[in-house]
């Protein structure tokens, strides 16, 4: 778990040049007994803030929270319009606590008179919940929210097909290409804008390049002993924006990658 003082000295270290901070990465930010507290230290400093969450902690103290804290933007992840659909990616997940959040802290929102945070419901389309699309689209807009996002799902293994890949394959990472065999639809080239746009932290201070370094296989730096500017240009990090540049075949992460 993310510790505040360390978080703090990073946000006092980057508040000159930080610009948007998304405090999320695979786990569940309302865990953290303190994440609304680091969520209002970056507002104070004029850093946009934004996190993703699967919205099952979103009662009425939470809620309240939330809307003193200056969180910017609140990204819902709701995969299902059904609870039998929804439970089949989110599993031991509970459909209704994600729109009960979901409408109390609209409304809530609404009687505080305030424009934030702007609430995005994220749907991951898969093929188990593709044919709920016209439902969704018809609850979102009931419910008011400011953005619904259709995302794309990322699925590991791909190459032989999964029950995960939608049929539409307008909302696909992937396309067939014979003998029952799959590829990602995008051809890899050596570019990423994300090497010079942002990097992600680990709850424990490891900076990798990515969020799809989802195991931190390239660490870059730690926050613990180094600060992020020199983590930034250091030699590691150099070495790494090279190699993708060159040739990003040979690095594992960036092969089910749809930038």
């Amino acid at each position: 778990m993310l510790q505040e003082q360390l978080f703090k000295k990073t946000i006092d270290q980057v508040q000159g040049h930080l610009t948007w901070l998304h405090l999320y990465f695979q786990g569940e930010p309302f865990l953290n007994p303190r994440f609304l507290d680091m969520v209002a230290y970056a507002n104070s400093k004029g850093i946009f803030t934004s996190t993703s969450t699967n919205a099952h902690y979103l009662q009425e103290k939470q809620v309240t929270d939330v809307l003193q804290s200056g969180l910017r933007q609140l990204i819902v992840s709701m995969d299902g319009i059904t609870q039998e659909i929804y439970e089949k990616y989110r599993v031991g997940g509970q459909l209704h606590k994600v729109q009960k959040g979901i409408n109390l802290l609209l409304s809530e929102r609404n009687k505080s008179k305030q424009n934030f945070p702007r609430v995005v419901l994220q749907f991951l389309v898969t093929g188990q919940n593709e044919h709920q699309l016209p439902e969704l689209k018809q609850w979102a807009k009931k419910m008011k929210v400011d953005e619904l996002q259709l995302k794309t799902t990322q699925i590991y293994d791909f190459e032989n097909g999964s029950e995960l890949i939608p049929s539409d394959l307008g909302y696909s990472r992937y396309m067939p290409v014979g003998n029952g065999k799959w590829k990602l639809k995008k051809k890899m080239e050596n570019k990423c804008w994300r090497m010079w746009q942002g990097a992600v932290s680990t709850w424990d201070g490891k900076i990798v390049p990515c969020c799809f370094d989802k195991d931190a296989e390239h660490v870059m730096g730690e926050l613990k002993s180094q600060t992020l500017a020199s983590i930034w240009s250091s030699l590691p990090y150099q070495n790494f924006r090279k190699q993708l540049l060159s040739d990003r075949t040979q690095i594992e992460i960036c092969k089910n990658c749809s930038e």
